[in-house]
């Protein structure tokens, strides 16, 4: 095994003759590299625990104490492995323990994750209880209850809001703080699960339930954007593309949200047709005119007129910290080019995004793009998530717009465009 290994024993649903015990022994003196966990179902407070506690620790291993509670069990577990690095988990127990393990499994880790499990002489059997391994819905309940209950980390939730957008929509710029990700570069108000990352779906489901609570869109979900770094749009309504980088509606109450963690969120309103979108713009969508295809859909398909459309670019990487290869920096306007002093090729994508805009007909004081909505991601690591700065493993913010239904909206809400 290498060293972001690990391996497991479930001593809650061992079968009493102590060959699981013996297996793990086995296991660790072949793998003097990985990192030795032990699953305990005894009291926290007995003797016996503080006994079985020394002799484990002794030998190298971390105690994780009570099955019972098997979400905080499987946190702990999964909070442990991440700790170590161990994205591969080798499990000893019994024919019941395996079931057991593999629900939760399902329910906090990802496919980055590599389970095996060897199985003891007996089949049944343990000291951890009887019973059938939990159902699929029972599992999720338990989990959903555990990471509710969890502390958040990095302190509130705060999001971005522009002043340019009336009130009779609701919309913000997600930041980082405020979540139950704990994995360094996911933490703490990731906003997107992959297969290719350590956050499971149920974690970033809790964060989405409090960025909701937050903002006001609760219990509504968030329309994420299913981003193919092109310039395909969805018009709610219609049958949804397997693939979009862009979304409009004019559906009150619908939550659209475009994901970023440099590329730009763009935020759409139309205070007259009161119609919203949402946009996700890559380098590759920004030339390929995504944003100009979000006004062209609201336009045609919406009703609206572009000298009525608001447009705000939210968190993104900025000219400083962005570079491309000279080939492909060269399909840039001029004016969206820098040179460092490093000799490299820096791209300006809201600039970028800004001009296209202006050219498809959105008037200059209807787009926002200043420090207030869009800093840099990659140069404030304390508030925004980067790829460009953490790598593959990058959590996610969003860029969200609804629009309120009456119950919502304040008298404040009939502002006309005049007045803004």
């Amino acid at each position: 095994m290498s060293a972001s290994s690990a391996v497991l024993l479930d001593l809650a649903h061992a079968c009493g003759c102590g060959c699981t015990e013996r297996q793990f022994r086995e296991e660790a003196g072949a793998a003097a590299a990985a990192h030795l966990f032990v699953l305990c179902a005894c009291a926290a407070s007995s003797d016996a625990t503080d006994v079985a506690v020394r002799a484990w620790n002794g030998a190298g291993a971390r105690v994780l104490l009570n099955w019972h509670a098997s979400a905080a069990c499987a946190y702990r577990l999964k909070r442990a492995a991440d700790e170590a690095g161990a994205l591969s988990l080798r499990v000893i127990t019994s024919p019941r323990g395996r079931a057991r393990v593999l629900r939760y499994e399902r329910a906090l880790f990802t496919a980055l994750y590599t389970f095996t499990y060897r199985l003891g002489c007996c089949g049944g059997g343990g000291s951890g209880g009887s019973g059938d391994a939990p159902a699929d819905r029972e599992v999720d309940a338990d989990v959903s209850a555990l990471l509710r209950a969890l502390p958040a980390v990095g302190g509130a939730i705060r999001v971005l809001t522009s002043s340019l957008i009336p009130d009779c929509f609701g919309h913000g710029f997600s930041t980082r703080a405020g979540g139950v990700s704990r994995v360094p570069t996911l933490s703490s108000l990731n906003l997107f699960s992959s297969p290719r990352r350590q956050d499971s779906a149920a974690l970033v489901q809790e964060n989405q339930r409090r960025l909701a609570l937050h903002a006001g869109f609760s219990p509504r979900p968030l329309q994420l954007l299913k981003v193919e770094h092109r310039s395909r749009v969805w018009v709610l309504g219609t049958d949804e593309p397997d693939r979009y980088d862009a979304a409009v509606t004019d559906l009150p109450g619908r939550v659209l949200a475009a994901p970023g963690a440099d590329c730009v969120p763009i935020l759409f309103a139309d205070p007259v047709a009161k119609a919203v979108g949402v946009a996700h713009a890559g380098w590759k969508g920004t030339l390929l005119g995504v944003a100009t295809a979000t006004v062209s859909a609201m336009t045609t398909e919406l009703g609206c007129a572009r000298a009525n459309i608001l447009v705000v670019l939210g968190p993104s990487v900025g000219p400083c910290c962005f570079t491309l290869e000279p080939e492909q920096a060269a399909r840039f306007r001029p004016e969206c080019i820098r040179r460092s002093p490093a000799h490299r090729t820096n791209i300006d994508l809201r600039l970028a995004n800004r001009l296209q805009l202006e050219e498809a007909g959105i008037l200059a004081h209807h787009i926002q793009d200043d420090g207030s909505v869009a800093p840099c991601t990659s140069c404030h690591p304390r508030d925004f998530f980067s790829h460009v700065r953490d790598g593959a493993h990058f959590g996610t913010q969003v860029g969200f717009a609804w629009i309120k239904e009456e119950a919502e909206a304040s008298p404040a809400t009939s502002a006309s465009l005049s007045q803004l």
